[in-house]
């Protein structure tokens, strides 16, 4: 922990020197000055400090909006990195408004079933399910599996982790049957591209399904015991 913090700190110490020869050799609205800042905002989500994050990534979408206009593919994705950042500080609301921006915006760039588009369909999905609305969740989560399946191909391990995600959402809502399909499939694709058997996504998704198997067991069981 200690060696990743001192990682941190340097990281942080070299891209804050970059930005300040950045901004008196280029100016501050320059391409390289968003990208720096884009890194420590990245940065920043991964040390845990989503505020730092949050305030970095709204710079850089300043900077971008300015440079490039509202309607540029790097304005998306400084949204989105917003608008994940939100989802992670447990502001859903404004994560949502924010995902929703997004999309229209992907849509009208690259088109309705572009890879962007299940990106950010799926990440509005994992909002909707950690407030709770596991119904919402498994229709946006169905969107982006049809998406990643036409782009990436059926047996992709972006469409296997898609398949894993719907397996435990259906898992929640009790639709044991639909769950134990949705993880079948998802452990058929990561054996196809040579996972190993020992590999975390096929230990998760092996338990998950065992774990249905016990719940399917405890509800058939016909015994008295207290």
């Amino acid at each position: 922990l200690y060696r990743r913090q001192r990682y941190y700190s340097m990281a942080l110490d070299a891209y804050n020197a970059a930005l300040r020869g950045m901004k008196l050799t280029l100016g501050t609205h320059h391409s390289n000055v968003s990208a720096i800042l884009g890194n420590i905002g990245n940065l920043y989500k991964e040390m845990g400090d989503l505020d730092s994050a949050f305030s970095t990534y709204q710079e850089v979408l300043g900077l971008e909006s300015y440079r490039l206009g509202l309607s540029h593919p790097e304005v998306a994705i400084t949204l989105h990195n917003i608008a994940t950042i939100e989802a992670l500080r447990g502001h859903y609301e404004n994560a949502l408004k924010l995902y929703k921006r997004v999309l229209s915006l992907q849509k009208k760039l690259f088109g309705k079933g572009h890879i962007s588009v299940a990106a950010t369909t799926a990440c509005m999905g994992d909002v909707y399910e950690r407030r709770g609305n596991l119904e919402k969740a498994m229709e946006l989560g169905e969107n982006a599996l049809q998406i990643k399946m036409k782009e990436l191909g059926r047996h992709n391990t972006e469409v296997g982790r898609t398949l894993h995600k719907l397996g435990k959402i259906a898992f929640q809502q009790n639709l044991y049957n639909l769950a134990e399909s949705y993880l079948n499939r998802a452990l058929l694709i990561y054996r196809l591209n040579n996972l190993g058997e020992g590999h975390e996504w096929i230990v998760e998704a092996t338990r998950d399904s065992a774990d249905i198997d016990a719940v399917v067991a405890l509800g058939t069981d016909t015994g008295y015991e207290c």
